[in-house]
Order: C-alpha cells, then structure tokens, then sequence
C-alpha cells in the first residue's frame, strides 16, 4: 500500500493525496477519485510509501490505464511550465493530455486505435532547385550551432522551399519535424504543399479535427517513425519521439499566444519541453520585435532573405486620404473605380476591414438608446444576414427588437462598417463578379474553409472582402489591387503591442499581392494621410520600419527591452476588483520593479465581470519572477478574494 499524488483539471494550485491499494506503480496514469462530492478523473504525478498525516485519506476508486500516458520525464516538465506560467499543475497536466483522453475512458477500449510501427523511410523527395539566396539561407540554418533561428523572409521569397529541404536532412536522421501555422484555415496549403513532397510522412493536427482523429495523430507521434507534423498552437504538446526540428510559419503572429487559461506563448512551451535537443526556426516576413532584438544581439542566429521567389513584383503602395471624400458604405468613390478596374482587366481585388459583421452599432434615431451587451457592457453588433445582434466579446446574441426599450420608437440605425456591409456594397456595384465574405463567420466549419480555399487558389476575377484572415499566408494566383481600410486606430492607444501588430498586418496584407507576375497596387484609405509611419509603409520595407520601432523602444526602455508580466483580474465587483489589484501593487512593488496601474482592460466588462490589470517591470525578469512567485504564495493562503486572476508572462495584448 503506498499513497499518492493525483493532478486534477481545477483552478487550485495543488495536487491532492489518495490511497493507493493496487500495488502497483500508478504515476502517469489516470484514475477516478473522489472529490468533495464529485467523481473526477486525474492524473497520478508522484507516489510515496508512507504519509504523516492525521486526515482520512480517501482511497483510488479505479484506475483507467495499464501503461502511462504520461511519463515521468514529462510530468517533470509539466512542473516547469506550470511554475514559468504561475499556472495550477492539474490545468497543465491535462493540456498534455488529448481531449479524448480527458474524460472516462479506458486506453484498453482505444488500443485498437494504435498505429502499426513501420521504421521504412519514404524514399529520398524531389526538391525544386533552390535560388542562390534560398541556398544560402539553408546552409547558414544548417550550420548554426544556436537552437533558435530566426528566418526573416520578405513575402514570396520561398520560405516553404527551404522548410523542405530541412524536412528531407531530418527526416533522413531518424527525426521528426513539427511545422506550426497560426490558424487552421491556413494548414490545407501548407499540408498540400509537403505532401507532394513526403506523402507518406505527414500528419495534420488542429481543433478543426474530431477528438478521434486528433487521439490517432496522438497515438502515432508516440510511435519511432520519423514523420512531419503540420499543426496549430496546441500540435506543441503533442508528445513527438525524436522530434529533432521546429518551424513557425509565420512566427510574428498572436495566434501563437493562449489568451486564457494557461496562457501560454507556444515558443516558449516549445524551449521548456526540449531544452536544447530541438532547433527551432522562426520564420516571418515580418518578425516579432522581441525576435528581431534577439538577432540584433546574436541572442539567435538569423538570416534575411530579401529577394521575392520567381516571377512576384513588389506592390505599388498608395495612400488614399478620405477626411472630405464622401464613402459608399465605407470604401471611397476612387477605390470602387479602381476595383472596377481590376475587375474588367481580369484580375482580382482584396479589400481587407478587420471587423466583422454588419455594422459596430445599432441606435435608435429618436432618443439615442444603443443596442449593448447586458452581460459584457460592449456595444452589439448588427449582423443583418441572420436578423441578429451579437457580442462579439462572449458570443452571445440577440433578436432585433421591434421597438425601442427607453422610448418604444420603431425607428431604428446604424453606424460604422463590417464585412457584410461592405459585401453588400460590393455586389451591388460588381453584380456580375463573384464577392468573397472571409471571417471567422465564413469559416466556422470543415466544409466552409474547404469552399474559401477554393476560390483562394481560382484565378478568374473576383474581389474577395474580409478580416485579416485574409492577410495570412495565402497564396492568391490572380490578386493585383489590394484596398486596406480602417486601420488608423492601430497607430494608437494605450497598448504598447498595438503599433507593431498594425505594422505586420499592412506589409503581410500587401505580400498578398505581386505574385505570379502579376503588377499590383496596395491602397490604404486613411484619415491619418501624413503619419510618419505611413511614409515608411510605402516601400513595403519591414525592416526599415521595425528597426525604426526598435530604436525608439531601446531609448524609451520599452518593451522588448524590459521584461514586463501582466497582473489581470476580473470581478462582479469594481471596488473589490480594485482594492484586490492596489493590494497585490504595494505587495511586489519594489525598488527595481516598476508596477503601474490597475488600468481598465480594453475588455472592461465580460460575462457579467469588470475586467482590470497592472504592468509590472524590471530589466531583471527573475526577480520580477519571484516576487510573484511569493505573491502567489500569499494570495493560496489568504484563499481567494475575487472571481478570477491570472499572471501573463508572455503579454501580447492587454486584454
């Protein structure tokens, strides 16, 4: 008989100690336990053979697995990332697992699922020939003694060519390679692309896949077989043998950053469970900032492929001012002339507006009433095709009201601009052309991602109008005019992250188009025409603007020059959401740690909760680290006093 202890999938920073009366060794494996008056399933992290202690300890009440799911060495690792992330180790156990895996099911009734091991490598792929420049970029990323690399590649300069010559020289080690994109709409292009290459070594992961298929990818990454693994943000935590190569595409890009629960950066997740038995090669062609300091510093190796692959042109950038000009649905009278243009040219356009939707706000014309939300105090948005306003902060949603609810007036509006406004627009002015609607509202499905990506790759004209989904990686066969609107806001405000964000949309959106020989022109519609920034945009140059950025920062001691973590918290009440945030302020305080705030979130209520947060500084990120660490410690003890908090160690936004 011996004791030990279980991991379970709850907020409370501890594990929780069960008899063990089957004689055997349970650690890594998953039991049902009594909790409270629940029957929760978790896993076994660590056993020991006697216990001092004079509370009743409750028994296992069944054990689920013959084998670990998880073995020790992970479990270990599972530790780390929960004291990096100053995350409850149950949460992070079980982000290790596979859904299915998280529930009640016995590995016995899912062996049948298990892969055949079969160590024949596929044979020896054929590979374009790669340009001088490409070549040079191999070698250089071949021959770097550093575990990271950074791959600053402008658009179309062929970054996917190089990916599969590193692909082949891994493959041919005996290793594994994991390839992460930001999103899933992006992954069938990039899958397809590596297939024709090594069609029998290749594996899709992402949430877009049933739990099963995603277990049998599980399943199969336990497996000697040297394979590629193309993925989203959580394919990280898939427990890859002989993983020996890491490779984010697009690596600039937020969607690498979990912004709940354990909010974790999948780069970092990616150095905590490696170690230095891993490379990982950062490509972009608009890089991080903090990525970009690293190089600066020879912190990483990097290379910077700046000539466009084959036959692609750069962009003509334009700057359309529109402070006087009169705008149909948005979009001024010049740029529908020029979309017209394109369009009987037989090319197509792209107009990008990041905000979906119909329009921002619906009124009533006589007393001023303003549709919002009455659990997260944000304006409803009018989405006209389904008859609905919806919060786009927890996606509840509402019918149209037939009457005003303050002064009962049926005389309703709206103001501002969303995609379906301007797809609205659009087929009223181009009504013989196909108009493509790309959001999050388009693409919620396997079969709607599968039609969008249709007319991505079709060449015939069209004008495809959508989110920044639209800016990401997509290889467009027939794109020679591009219109950009709305994206003023991000020159300001109060998050720091917000400018450099902005700067990557314009020039990723931009390398959308100039491809396959096609001569291009980029519009951007603004009233902001005489913005130092706009200038540097013109020449689509990403460097130049991000080393203006990093100037500025380094004399400012901003970030990335100063290691920064986010205290966010959340309440049903604003002064104890306040007094909780002012307490944990004069706690960490210190000489050489900076801590402003607490500072509305730019969320300030969701789900019924006011949201707030506090900056804290240092240029010494260890200690910043533990007087959280002691903060922590404080706040279990002294039992929770608000609804929600968490600390953000890799802070992307401040929401």
């Amino acid at each position: 008989m011996n004791f030990v202890e279980v991991a379970l999938s709850t907020p409370l920073r501890s594990t929780f100690t069960y008899r063990n009366d089957a004689g055997i060794s349970l650690v890594g494996k998953r039991v049902m336990v009594e909790f409270g008056r629940r029957k929760l399933l978790g896993v076994v992290v660590s056993e020991s053979e006697h216990l001092q202690t004079n509370k009743k300890i409750k028994d296992i009440q069944e054990i689920l697995d013959h084998e670990p799911v998880l073995p020790k060495d992970l479990i270990k690792k599972a530790y780390r990332i929960s004291a990096y992330y100053f995350h409850p180790i149950g949460e992070v156990i079980f982000s290790l697992l596979p859904t299915l895996l998280r529930k009640r099911k016995k590995i016995l009734d899912l062996e049948k699922y298990k892969p055949q091991s079969n160590l024949n490598i596929s044979s020896k792929p054929r590979l374009p020939k790669l340009t001088n420049n490409q070549l040079n970029c191999y070698k250089e990323i071949v021959n770097s003694k550093k575990n990271e690399f950074l791959l600053f590649g402008v658009t179309s300069s062929g970054k996917t060519e190089i990916y599969k010559y590193l692909i082949r020289d891994y493959l041919a080690k005996g290793r594994s390679v994991l390839i992460l994109v930001p999103e899933i709409f992006l992954t069938p292009q990039i899958f397809e692309s590596l297939k024709k290459a090594f069609p029998q070594s290749i594996e899709l992961f992402h949430s877009g896949l049933t739990e099963l298929q995603r277990f049998k990818v599980w399943l199969e990454s336990l497996n000697d077989n040297p394979k590629v693994y193309v993925g989203t943000r959580s394919s990280v935590f898939l427990p890859i043998k002989n993983l020996g190569l890491v490779i984010f595409d697009e690596e600039h890009d937020q969607s690498y950053k979990q912004n709940e629960g354990l909010r974790y950066d999948s780069k970092t997740i990616i150095n905590l469970l490696y170690d230095e038995t891993v490379k990982t090669v950062l490509s972009s062609a608009t890089p991080s900032l903090l990525n970009l300091k690293k190089a600066q510093e020879n912190e990483i190796d990097s290379f910077f492929l700046k000539q466009r692959y084959g036959d692609f042109n750069q962009p003509e950038f334009k700057i359309v001012p529109i402070r006087k000009n009169r705008l149909v649905s948005g979009v001024s009278e010049e740029l529908i002339v020029e979309i017209d243009r394109t369009l009987n040219e037989g090319k197509q356009a792209l107009v990008l507006l990041n905000r979906r939707g119909y329009a921002p706000i619906f009124f009533c014309e006589d007393c001023g009433w303003i549709a919002k939300s009455s659990c997260c105090d944000s304006e409803l948005v009018l989405h006209r095709i389904d008859r609905r306003l919806r919060c786009h902060r927890c996606n509840s949603s509402w019918g149209l009201p037939e009457k005003c609810p303050v002064c009962a007036s049926k005389n309703f509006d709206f103001k501002g601009i969303g995609t379906q406004q301007v797809e609205e627009m659009l087929a009223m002015n181009f009504p013989d052309f196909p108009i493509i609607r790309i959001d999050r509202d388009t693409i919620s499905g396997k079969a709607k991602r599968i039609e969008s990506n249709k007319h991505i790759k079709d060449k015939k004209p069209k004008v495809f109008i959508g989110t920044q989904l639209l800016a990401k990686g997509h290889d467009f066969k027939n794109l020679s005019t591009i219109v950009v609107l709305n994206l003023d806001f991000g020159f300001f405000g109060a998050d720091l992250h917000m400018q450099e964000q902005t700067a990557q949309l314009l020039i990723q959106v931009a390398g959308r188009a100039g491809r396959h020989g096609n001569k291009s022109k980029v519009f951007l519609q603004t009233r902001l025409p005489d913005h130092p920034l706009l200038s540097k945009f013109k020449t689509c140059d990403y460097k130049n603007v991000s080393e203006g950025i990093l100037a500025e920062r380094k004399k400012l001691k901003l970030s990335p020059y100063i290691n920064q973590i986010y205290l966010k918290a959340e309440d049903a009440n604003l002064e104890r959401l306040k007094e909780f945030l002012l307490n944990a302020k004069n706690f960490i305080s210190s000489k050489d740690i900076e801590i402003y705030g607490p500072f509305e979130s730019p969320i300030q209520k969701q789900s019924h909760k006011y949201r707030m947060f506090c900056i804290m500084q240092s240029q010494n990120k260890e200690l910043i680290k533990k007087s959280l660490s002691s903060y922590v410690n404080e706040i279990v003890k002294n039992k929770k006093t608000i609804s929600a908090w968490a600390l953000d160690v890799d802070p992307i936004n401040a929401a």
